[in-house]
């Protein structure tokens, strides 16, 4: 991605250069660093214009009110290159160009020279903080397959998906296993033997093969279209791009822009991690290997088909509960909070991970594009249908506390009532810079 020369959007400048950078990360990760680099610049501008209550949680401090008069564009700009530095040295040329140009529009002076320095400060605190979440550590968890019926195969060569990946720290959610869930039934056997389980093999079945005479092109296209494989930005930067196109349609001003990001972000974050933490707990087998052995699950409803294969390629992780659902819901839940649901918008998909744009789908609403990218998993023959459902519960979930316990208005003082003309006057709304 070629670095901006001029300063325009700072959060969306930053976002999208790291975006650029994350190709060869999954889609959790891609949540959790888009998160700190968020939170970073949404405390930078919170903790000297007061829009909005500063980020804080569990043993991380927001940062205080920051020094008088500092610039809060030279903090922003500074908190984002101190994260992306650390969490992507060997990118370090283009975030320190894309610092210089941000800088170099901002008046020397105190105000810049305070900044900056509040923004390193703020910036380093939150990595501190994070570096000991366990994200480090979790693609090399050990994993091992359980080998019984129902249970996840590794269907090629790939190693197991960040199997530690349930054990990192959350961003805003009290405990991750709360929101965590279990197959239909409670037991995989429960829910192997059920009706449900029937209809959802047969389901997929007969949409998901790679030569489906029942699927459409349409859902063909969508199969593709979500499926954010090797090399691309994965689902959760696609709502990365989703959210700074409707965030600049809607003429966000810059903290209502990082408020939107961080908190996007951060819901994506904790609602990946209890869909990880999910799948590496009930292990569910993925459609493929279910259908190979439909005649030994234990189900009369289910047809086995030894030659049966998926449109798309199986994630390399257990089945059940869809990740890219979780995210899907969690980031929808999110923007039609803030926006409404009914917004209209176009997103282009890099398919084959050379990066460039191969399909563009067009969305009259959030919670469209979030359904559709559900079902995308159970079209690429990857997912199961209760795997969707409980997947989108859990994004819902997550979001709706994220957002009801972080990122809120900050009040205004009592002295705000005001008496004009004889009658009481309450100032209601912030000013927003």
């Amino acid at each position: 991605m070629a670095v901006p020369t001029v300063r325009g959007d700072i959060v969306s400048d930053w976002n999208s250069l790291a975006l650029s950078q994350m190709t060869g990360m999954e889609a959790p990760q891609v949540a959790h660093d888009l998160a700190i680099l968020d939170l970073a610049m949404y405390n930078a501008i919170e903790s000297l214009q007061t829009n909005y209550v500063p980020y804080s949680y569990g043993g991380y401090a927001d940062p205080g009110a920051g020094p008088t008069g500092a610039d809060y564009q030279a903090a922003m700009i500074s908190a984002a290159n101190t994260v992306m530095q650390n969490l992507y040295p060997g990118s370090s040329s283009s975030f320190t160009t894309l610092y210089n140009n941000g800088l170099s529009a901002i008046a020397d002076g105190n105000a810049k020279t305070d900044g900056i320095g509040w923004g390193v400060s703020i910036g380093n605190n939150l990595l501190s903080w994070r570096a000991t979440d366990g994200s480090s550590a979790a693609s090399s968890t050990p994993y091992s397959p359980v080998g019984l019926i129902g249970y996840w195969q590794q269907t090629s060569a790939a190693a197991p998906v960040l199997p530690g990946w349930g054990s990192v720290g959350a961003f805003a959610i009290p405990n991750t296993a709360s929101y965590m869930t279990t197959l239909p039934g409670g037991t995989l056997t429960a829910y192997l033997q059920s009706s449900q389980y029937a209809a959802d093999y047969n389901q997929v079945q007969a949409l998901g093969s790679n030569f489906s005479a029942t699927r459409t092109s349409d859902q063909t296209n969508q199969a593709y279209f979500w499926a954010a494989g090797d090399n691309t930005v994965k689902i959760t930067g696609m709502w990365n791009q989703i959210a700074q196109t409707v965030a600049s349609t809607a003429g966000l001003n810059t903290a209502d822009t990082v408020r939107l990001m961080a908190t996007l972000n951060v819901a994506m974050a904790d609602a990946s991690t209890a869909a990880m933490a999910t799948s590496y707990d009930q292990q569910f087998w993925r459609p493929e290997t279910a259908i190979a052995n439909g005649d030994i699950d234990g189900n009369s409803s289910t047809n086995v088909d030894s030659s049966w294969a998926p449109l798309i390629a199986s994630p390399s992780l257990p089945e059940y509960v869809s990740l890219g659902a979780t995210i899907s819901q969690a980031a929808a839940t999110v923007l039609a909070s803030y926006l409404g649901d009914s917004v209209s918008f176009s997103l282009g998909s890099d398919i084959n991970g050379d990066g460039h744009i191969d399909l563009t789908r067009h969305f009259t609403s959030f919670s469209q594009a979030a359904t559709e990218a559900g079902m995308a998993g159970v079209y690429g023959g990857t997912q199961f249908m209760t795997s969707v459902t409980d997947g989108q519960a859990i994004g819902a979930n997550v979001a709706n506390y994220v957002m009801g316990n972080n990122f809120a208005l900050v009040p205004e003082p009592a002295g705000a009532v005001l008496v004009l003309l004889g009658g009481a006057m309450l100032l209601g709304t912030r000013r927003r810079r």
